[in-house]
């Protein structure tokens, strides 16, 4: 896998022959395959002839959240876009598509940012951000490489989500509220949130689901929804192709937004995942927003293995003053695992299948105080289970 600067400035180099050739004519009615990560913009034209009148020239440097049209150049890592029903749409060489420039950081895909002008620019992630692969991890194919058509304009401007992000909404009720955090990415956060919106609507109760960091996909929110959320919302329909490099101001605004406009329906809950791991830059920023504030009331801890459970316990208490109510994630997906997770863990070890069931709410309800109170009572020290 080619990394760094100097070796992507030689990856564009050695597909510059492989170009698709720019006087290329493209067919009026042929369909313009727009990323879910584009979802805010208010008018996305489906057809290129609709499309090519509004493209703005490359006459500067891409900024974080600009629309870019481009079209398919090279098949490689990415074979697909992410469309906004969640629906992967195949690429064919050639492929008009809407994409949004973006930072990228996910520990098992591409480490990427957004780079200066060039000639191609790479996939980073099925939502359709791109922007210039700095690493990734072994045995990764090379990104697929796109070639820009123009900035997607509006009113003569380039176009940048930023632009259409909505404000939070003042005096929103406090309602409670479930972080969903973890100990690297692809530890379990996802299913963890939607069982836990499962459990809790099949109790009765009215939840609201959301993501509030990540790289954009649709994924997650369409299973908190077919999981029973009524009403989800995510990062990038608040401005955000991603939220890797934002500034704590910037994460901040975001939590708040999401946050509010999740409580103005007056919910039950509020269920929100944050991507990555518990030491990850953005994570922290959401952390420290939600501790400072008391809008936290409950904190869902998803692991990989039982020895990743101590050390984010401690991470949490020492960092937040905060504790989780219950451990779940992939260290719980089987009996053995979760065995080896509960004899070092003193908290609730609860696996997908238990989160799901109506009774959760009992459990939930039945815990006494905040998870600051609950903090300060319980001694984080592992469970002595082989006596």
């Amino acid at each position: 896998m080619i990394t760094g600067e100097r070796q992507c400035a030689e990856l564009e180099s050695r597909f510059q022959l492989q170009r698709v050739p720019a006087q290329r004519l493209i067919p009026a009615g042929l369909k313009v395959k727009w990323g879910s990560a584009t979802r805010v913009l208010p008018q996305r034209p489906i057809r290129w002839g609709d499309v090519r009148s509004r493209l703005l020239p490359l006459t500067r440097a891409p900024r974080a959240h600009d629309v870019l049209i481009a079209r398919v150049a090279e098949l490689n890592r990415h074979t697909g876009i992410e469309l906004d029903s969640g629906r992967k749409s195949r690429f064919f060489p050639g492929d008009v598509l809407g994409l949004v420039f973006g930072h990228r950081y996910a520990t098992r895909q591409f480490l990427g940012d957004v780079p200066p002008l060039m000639r191609r620019y790479h996939i980073l992630s099925q939502g359709g951000v791109c922007g210039r692969v700095l690493s990734a991890p072994s045995k990764f194919s090379e990104p697929t490489l796109v070639e820009p058509l123009g900035y997607w304009s509006d009113h003569d401007r380039i176009a940048n989500l930023r632009d259409y992000a909505p404000q939070p909404i003042p005096d929103a009720p406090r309602i409670r509220t479930i972080l969903v955090v973890g100990s690297s990415m692809d530890a379990g956060k996802s299913t963890t949130a939607a069982s836990l919106v499962r459990g809790l609507t099949h109790a009765g109760r009215v939840v609201h689901a959301g993501k509030l960091t990540g790289t954009a996909c649709v994924k997650d929110l369409n299973l908190m929804a077919d999981a029973g959320a009524v009403q989800t919302l995510d990062f990038s329909q608040i401005g955000f192709a991603s939220t890797s490099q934002e500034s704590r101001e910037s994460i901040e605004q975001l939590c708040e937004t999401i946050r509010s406009r999740l409580s103005a329906g007056g919910p039950d809950y509020l269920v929100l995942e944050i991507a990555d791991g518990l030491t990850q830059r953005e994570t922290r920023y959401v952390l420290d927003y939600f501790t400072r504030k008391r809008l936290v009331d409950d904190v869902a801890l998803a692991v990989h293995d039982a020895l990743a459970a101590p050390a984010c316990i401690d991470f949490l208490q020492r960092e937040w003053d905060l504790q989780p109510t219950f451990v779940s994630g992939v260290a719980t997906l089987s009996p053995l695992s979760t065995g080896e997770l509960e004899a070092v863990c003193p908290f609730p070890c609860l696996p997908a299948s238990e989160l799901q069931h109506p009774e959760v709410v009992q459990w939930l309800d039945g815990q006494a105080g905040s998870c600051f109170d609950r903090a300060r009572q319980v001694s984080v020290t592992p469970a002595d289970n082989h006596s």
